[in-house]
């Protein structure tokens, strides 16, 4: 068993795709040809699995499975060596600040974003739990 990734239920799938494209260097693995999701990611992959993703999906594709809901129910966590860089680049591309980059008490760098949809995005500096 491994994480696939996770799923952003959105009205705009298009928009939101590419909210993450350009804030955040994601790219189009597929694209379903009738619109309602996309799948982003950055190419790596593991032998035998697909590589983490971040899925947008348009809420209504799935009926009552999934109704539009609280966007900070949970938050997307992305990785970077350089977290400042990646915060004014998220900015640039439409996200509204949360945290400014801070260093944590453990010495991570992180700061959080809201995107477009609201939808909280932190992005942290490479963590050694070792």
């Amino acid at each position: 068993m491994h994480f696939g990734g996770v799923t952003l239920m959105v009205d705009d799938v298009d928009a939101t795709a590419a909210f993450y494209e350009e804030a955040f260097g994601l790219g189009t693995v597929f694209a379903d040809p009738d619109g309602t999701f996309v799948v982003l990611g950055w190419g790596v992959r593991t032998p035998g699995a697909s590589a983490p993703s971040l899925t947008i999906e348009h809420w209504k594709k799935i009926d009552d499975f999934a109704k539009p809901g609280p966007a900070n129910a949970f938050r997307v966590a992305l990785e970077t060596a350089d977290v400042d860089e990646a915060y004014r680049s998220a900015l640039a591309a439409g996200a509204h600040s949360a945290l400014v980059p801070t260093t944590r008490p453990w010495g991570q760098r992180v700061a959080v974003v809201r995107d477009p949809n609201g939808v909280i995005v932190e992005i942290g500096a490479p963590v050694d739990y070792g």
